[in-house]
């Protein structure tokens, strides 16, 4: 009778294994269905794993974290004649027990009329963030500007470089996203934002809005300039 009971347990977690693993598919597809669909209402072409979309921006921060890293339902178009790339992105960190997968939807702005210095802005986590700084980690600072300082980790190859551009008016620009986990980051032609986390399509257009609300801030910082 045990041995019965036992074998009836086995296969109740084969089964829900089944068909856990059965919806995971279904909800793989229909996401990709989704995309498809987005990608043609936006005017942008749909790719259902791009190999390259790593290595075109390894330089960046953002996509050189752990390993493994992945690309999937990559959109790719223009806004306002402004190349953009949308993507679920996929990076693994550990092995073994410890493996850790992280995904988030990004989107990346490509202008060559854009130079920016590097920049890598996230939000503040204020323990581990005064942990990290008593062993060295950078944080730039604003003593005229507590609350963006106090919001925000900000971070640049060159700090005097990063500090000049994050001057009041760019500051501002960020602040409406100080209580997310939105993640920004900056070099040369390139920008790069997400909100940490994986959207559903209806999202991405949000998505987009606030990427170029960012790059305009850029834009407009720099032909102030002249």
């Amino acid at each position: 009778m045990e041995e019965r009971v036992q074998i009836i347990i086995v296969l109740c977690f084969v089964v829900v294994f089944i068909l856990t693993v059965l919806y995971t598919v279904y909800l793989a597809k229909k996401r990709r269905e989704a995309f498809a669909l987005l990608a043609s209402k936006m005017g942008f072409s749909y790719t259902e794993e791009d190999q390259g979309f790593c290595g075109r921006f390894k330089h960046l921060k953002i996509f050189s974290r752990g390993h493994s890293q992945r690309a999937f339902n990559v959109l790719v178009g223009e806004k306002n004649n402004i190349k953009v790339e949308i993507a679920d992105y996929y990076y693994t960190t550990g092995s073994g027990k410890n493996k850790s997968v992280t995904q988030q939807t990004v989107c990346v702005i490509t202008d060559p009329e854009l130079s920016l210095p590097h920049f890598f802005l996230r939000r503040e986590l204020s323990i581990l963030d005064f942990l990290g700084k008593m062993f060295g980690g950078q944080d730039i600072n604003f003593p005229e500007d507590n609350a963006f300082s106090g919001a925000f980790v900000l971070q640049g190859i060159v700090e005097n470089e990063t500090r000049e551009l994050f001057n009041k008016d760019i500051r501002g620009a960020f602040m409406r996203f100080a209580a997310t986990n939105s993640q920004a980051e900056g070099l040369g032609h390139f920008l790069v934002f997400h909100r940490s986390v994986t959207l559903e399509p209806e999202q991405i257009p949000g998505l987009l809005k606030d990427t170029f609300d960012i790059y305009h801030a850029f834009k407009n910082d720099l032909h102030n300039e002249f």
